[in-house]
């Protein structure tokens, strides 16, 4: 008895949190002083010109964490066809492959993506056994290394007649690298009952289900590649009862810009920040008409607000990322250069000097040229590693390296054996110079001159143009039709509060204010749309601008600091590379650039292998 009521005195009881609502009328006066700041600053909805994209800080989060899949809107979404046509009895009263052919373009006419005819794929095998089919394979392949993101057939047995396929395709989906599965005959919806209806029809003996944690996670994932609210408020924002979608929240989201500026142009701190959010009495609700309710803010809680990409449109959850801005005509609140400056790790990351105090290194997790370095002994992925230097003229700056880590059947970490051959023992790891001067002396010798090349080259030019182009119309249209309608909300409200403001005031108070946003909204994202497309009208480079291209990288990977954007060169022209002891003893490089080497002239220096 004494144990227990000894158990009972050191159980802590979990305080519950309170929630205060905010009184309407300090929300009013609020409102009405943000409403003044805002007359002083009319684009204040206009953010800074940011130098880096939404893309490049996607790619930097994705590169900190293996498995991570981005999310793609449709217009950049590279479809692939598959048609089947077997020989066997059961396949005989099946469509044609011309049949298949037009059938599916017209699918994909109607769905509004475009297919290329290298990405139709035609095939005469049969599906009922695994392994058999190699155009099938290729494509998968292709999935799985992000070449293609949306599957177009027929049907679900053009697909696969066999388990093992089956489940490798809805691996896919769960993974998200098959981001969009259509069928002419057969409407699929990605979730746990849809997966399980595929799984029926690729083969009846199937049976799939998915675990409630599973149920959620898929769920989640689903809300996200639609950048949909998941449960999760955003401070500064509220969700559309009709998309589920994020919309600044009025006077909430003034306050965090202005928070914003005090940190970054200003030189507040973090507390000075929550003291002033906590005096201007930033509050927070889900829908527009829910109570508002008060938000406590912390310094900790100012700088996980900061922290949060959500800020700059790129939305989270799990492995799973989507682009907002590509996704809807999400209104950021930061831009990615801010963005940057806000957080150490990042600011680190890309050369800048963080908006903090303490300016030391942060550590570094995205990974250089990751998957790209391969080992000369053992043909398998080294790891990127890094080290602090501790002291000295280079101290606060990293050592970078790759690493070997398999251990088990690699020559570098049996040192008896390496000795036995090579007469030494091997380096586990390589130094990052070793790896980036090599480079560096290809991209040199990227003299000649390719109509090949450059036709590569201003093709795929062209087909991201066009990607970027169609979202940006998309998103203009949107805003357009947004900005027509809240415009005629807002004056049918406005005509309804003359005539009738005892009833304006009981039933619908604050839909003025509530469409008077969304129109400041939408005119911010016309603008927006309009600068895209204007930007998007640059003319395409000339043969001669493209030849001087690798120029412009090697003065980049000589004069930079900020390790993403090395990264960024790095990965445009390497497609990977052999590291031995100490030395690189094959570059491949990426199309077009391969096609400018000057074979001649390569030397890498490595002679102990071949």
């Amino acid at each position: 008895m004494a144990d227990e009521a000894s158990e009972d005195r050191t159980k802590k009881t979990r305080k519950k949190r309170k929630v205060v609502k905010l009184p309407v009328k300090q929300r009013l006066a609020i409102e009405k002083s943000v409403e003044q700041r805002v007359l002083d600053n009319p684009d204040v909805f206009k953010l800074p010109i940011s130098h880096r994209t939404i893309d490049e800080l996607t790619s930097y989060f994705i590169k900190q964490k293996e498995g991570v899949t981005k999310i793609l809107p449709k217009e950049k979404r590279r479809y692939v066809i598959y048609l089947r046509k077997s020989t066997d009895s059961e396949d005989k009263q099946v469509r044609s492959l011309p049949d298949q052919r037009i059938e599916c373009l017209e699918l994909a006419e109607r769905l509004g993506v475009e297919v290329r005819e290298s990405d139709i794929i035609e095939e005469s095998e049969s599906a009922k056994l695994s392994g058999k089919r190699n155009l099938f394979n290729d494509m998968m392949l292709g999935f799985e290394t992000g070449k293609y993101h949306g599957l177009i057939a027929w049907s679900p047995d053009r697909l696969s007649r066999n388990m093992k396929e089956a489940g490798a395709i809805i691996e896919l989906i769960d993974l998200e690298k098959i981001q969009d599965l259509q069928f002419k005959t057969y409407q699929f919806e990605n979730n746990p009952n849809g997966k399980m209806l595929l799984g029926i029809l690729f083969a009846t003996s199937k049976q799939y289900s998915d675990k409630l944690s599973v149920d959620v996670s898929r769920g989640t994932s689903g809300n996200i590649k639609e950048g949909k609210y998941n449960g999760v408020i955003k401070k500064g924002y509220y969700v559309d009862k009709n998309t589920w979608h994020f919309i600044p929240d009025g006077y909430n989201w003034h306050l965090l810009r202005e928070a914003v500026d005090m940190r970054l142009y200003k030189g507040k701190t973090n507390e000075e920040i929550a003291d002033f959010l906590n005096v201007s009495l930033l509050s927070e609700h889900v829908h527009t008409d829910d109570d508002y309710h008060l938000v406590k803010m912390t310094k900790s809680k100012v700088g996980k607000l900061f922290e949060d990409p959500f800020y700059f449109g790129l939305y989270r959850h799990g492995e799973t990322i989507a682009d907002l801005v590509d996704v809807y005509d999400f209104l950021p609140l930061v831009t990615p250069d801010e963005y940057i400056l806000l957080n150490r790790e990042a600011a680190s990351d890309f050369g800048k000097e963080y908006a903090g105090k303490g300016t030391a290194s942060a550590r570094l997790d995205y990974g250089l040229l990751r998957g790209k370095v391969i080992c000369d002994y053992c043909d398998s992925s080294m790891q990127w590693q890094h080290q602090e230097i501790k002291r000295g003229k280079n101290k606060g700056k990293w050592l970078i390296s790759w690493y070997c880590r398999n251990r088990q059947n690699c020559i570098r970490h049996n040192s008896k054996l390496a000795v036995e051959e090579f007469g030494k023992p091997l380096k586990k790891s390589i130094r990052g110079k070793l790896v980036v001067e090599p480079v560096k002396e290809m991209l040199k010798q990227c003299t000649k001159k390719s109509e090949e090349a450059y036709k590569y080259y201003i093709d795929k030019l062209e087909v991201k143009v066009a990607q970027d182009k169609a979202v940006a119309k998309r998103k203009l249209s949107e805003a357009k039709a947004s900005l027509t309608l809240n415009n005629k909300q807002y004056a049918n409200y406005q005509d309804f509060q003359s005539e009738f403001p005892k009833e304006y005031a009981k039933h619908h108070s604050g839909k003025l204010e509530y469409h008077q946003n969304l129109i400041n909204v939408a005119q911010a994202n016309i603008k927006v749309a309009n600068a895209e497309l204007d930007k998007l009208k640059t003319a395409l480079p000339t043969r001669q601008e493209f030849y001087e291209l690798t120029r412009s990288y090697l003065k980049t990977i000589n004069s930079t600091k900020d390790l993403l954007e090395l990264d960024a060169v790095l990965n445009e022209v390497v497609l990977n590379l052999r590291a031995g002891d100490d030395a690189v003893s094959v570059i491949k490089l990426n199309k077009p650039y391969d096609m400018l080497v000057d074979l001649s002239k390569i030397s890498l220096g490595r002679g102990e292998r071949t």
